[in-house]
């Protein structure tokens, strides 16, 4: 009898001990409360670096000591731009299936300039007066990881976007987001606003918000070096030709008193998007979000939910100034306070052990070309607009004169359709000699057919950044890819020493180098300089998550998350 009782004993404490571990288990597994995900617009991979001495230790030195850092992490599609990012990022995948090719396109069935979120069939929700301009996701051809996340929940989760630029919230919040909002300069002092696609009236915490009017206080504050001036000895000089004199200034000095900038802007009906450059923008969106997440109470059930914010600030920062700029060094510097912000309200009302953020980036940037070639380095223009007239004089001249270009948008050349089968030609030929042609300038690197992109697979290399962002319905018929430190300039006049700022979108590592960076419930500490790319998020997050990839989701999971 003892020993019988000792046996059942026995396999009663196995019970509890295993029934113990397989709890211990499962909690270990649960999925956070919340996904935040934060997208800085313009952020090379390089500045958690250049500038690290300076950061704070709870911003991104807390996400580098306490989080997994992706060191080589790369977009890898053409154009490294905007829309592509952000919707490259929550679908998982390429231009090539989401099919949002650039911030713009050229449509050939309503003839004109297409913007990625635009939409007349929907209205902007929360606006101070009427804006014909409509906005919605539509246009996106994949769902995102959001809107995966709100299928799997029945849904249940919730999902906010927030940002300044529309399509940093629209894209990433996807077509089934309980909340998208924007900065809106345009028709309303600086609200924030959603569309009629996801709302028909503005929750009444974001009209609590905008009551407040603070883009009206932050643009009655000066903007001056958060350290003294002379520390800033990794930019270049405060007063450059490299960058532009703003709102009646003589010079592009310190400071920026916006009070009185103000007065110019709004004599250009633009007051507000004064706020784009100054780093208050930045604080404005931090606020919000530690809003929204307390007002649509995120993280407070068994569902999980998930954020996104999206900075806009650098990118216009950086197109404005350039990277070597003194107001872009202190731009991160105080983005670095914007973060320790941020993490510091997550912990709080969420818990540390209860969200999972990624840090990460749309695309790069490289430095200002006049800077570049007074340095020696790599640096020429494209100019665009006398590039197609000297093709369309080629074309003349083989063939007969006609109208053989439709548009040029970005590095998109269009064919006159039209033109060609008038003159009994074949498409693919005239796509050649397009390409051929374009390839005997010193700018031009490579230049592909629609017809090779849609006949041949290209493995490596910028031929396959470029297939990546090719799409066959909004595409055009030779993609460019120029020389690298060129940069793309519709003025046929233009020097290089005119150039103010820096632009983006190649596939050049200035453009696609980003970081990547995990923190929070699930994330151990680590760093890896395995070749990644953005779209690796989203299906990480599936795995992550335990629900369905993005329809066209062609990322891989990063392994290293998911190892003891």
């Amino acid at each position: 009898m003892q020993k019988k009782s000792f046996k059942l004993l026995s396999i009663s404490t196995i019970l509890l001990v295993s029934l113990s571990f397989f709890q211990t288990k499962a909690q270990d597994d649960s999925n956070p409360k919340l996904v935040v995900g934060v997208i800085i617009d313009q952020m090379r991979a390089d500045y958690l670096y250049k500038y690290q001495e300076r950061y704070g230790e709870d911003g991104f030195k807390r996400l580098i000591r306490n989080g997994f850092n992706y060191k080589n992490a790369n977009v890898n599609y053409i154009p490294a731009e905007t829309a592509p990012g952000h919707a490259s990022i929550y679908t998982g995948t390429t231009p090539s299936y989401h099919g949002i090719i650039g911030n713009s396109w050229f449509d050939r069935e309503t003839n004109s300039v297409e913007e990625n979120v635009s939409d007349q069939q929907e209205k902007i929700v929360g606006a101070a007066k009427d804006n014909p301009y409509g906005v919605s996701p539509n246009k996106l051809m994949a769902s995102t990881i959001t809107d995966e996340l709100k299928k799997i929940s029945n849904f249940k989760s919730k999902v906010i976007s927030v940002s300044i630029k529309d399509r940093g919230a629209i894209l990433p919040g996807g077509k089934s987001a309980d909340g998208v909002y924007w900065h809106d300069w345009e028709s309303s002092p600086g609200y924030f606003v959603s569309s009629s696609f996801y709302m028909e009236t503005l929750p009444n915490w974001v009209n609590k918000f905008n009551q407040q009017e603070k883009s009206d206080a932050y643009l009655n504050e000066t903007w001056n070096t958060l350290y003294p001036i002379e520390t800033y000895t990794l930019s270049t000089p405060d007063d450059t030709t490299y960058e532009p004199s703003l709102g009646g200034k003589i010079s592009p000095t310190f400071p920026y008193n916006f009070k009185t900038m103000r007065e110019t802007y709004r004599d250009m009906g633009s007051e507000f998007q004064l706020l784009w450059i100054s780093p208050k923008g930045n604080t404005l969106l931090t606020e919000f979000a530690i809003t929204a997440i307390q007002e649509e109470k995120l993280g407070k059930d068994k569902y999980t939910d998930f954020l996104n914010v999206s900075y806009s600030v650098p990118d216009v920062i950086g197109h404005t100034f350039g990277p070597q700029s003194v107001e872009m060094e202190d731009i991160y510097l105080r983005l670095d306070n914007e973060i320790a912000t941020l993490l510091k309200a997550l912990d709080t009302k969420i818990g540390k052990e209860n969200y999972t953020l990624f840090l990460t980036a749309d695309h790069g940037a490289m430095e200002n070309v006049s800077f570049l070639k007074n340095h020696k380095l790599d640096a020429a223009i494209a100019r665009t607009t006398s590039d197609a007239r000297n093709l369309e004089a080629f074309l003349d001249t083989k063939y007969g004169k006609a109208s053989w270009i439709t548009a040029v948008n970005g590095n998109n050349l269009y064919l006159n359709k039209v033109t060609i089968d008038e003159q009994k030609l074949t498409l693919p030929i005239i796509q050649k000699e397009a390409a051929d042609y374009l390839m005997t300038l010193p700018e031009v690197s490579f230049a592909l057919t629609a017809d090779d992109l849609q006949t041949y697979v290209y493995e490596e290399g910028i031929r396959k950044t470029i297939q990546n962002g090719y799409y066959v319905k909004r595409s055009g018929d030779v993609i460019i890819s120029y020389s690298s430190g060129t940069i793309i300039h519709p003025n046929p006049n233009i020097d290089v020493e005119m150039v103010n700022g820096t632009v983006h979108g190649s596939g050049y590592s200035y453009d696609t180098h980003v970081p990547l960076i995990w923190i929070g419930k699930g994330i151990k500490s680590g760093e890896s300089v395995k070749a990644v790319n953005p779209i690796d998020i989203a299906p990480s997050l599936s795995m992550f998550l335990n629900i369905p990839l993005p329809s066209s989701s062609q990322g891989k999971p990063l392994s290293e998350l998911f190892e003891n």
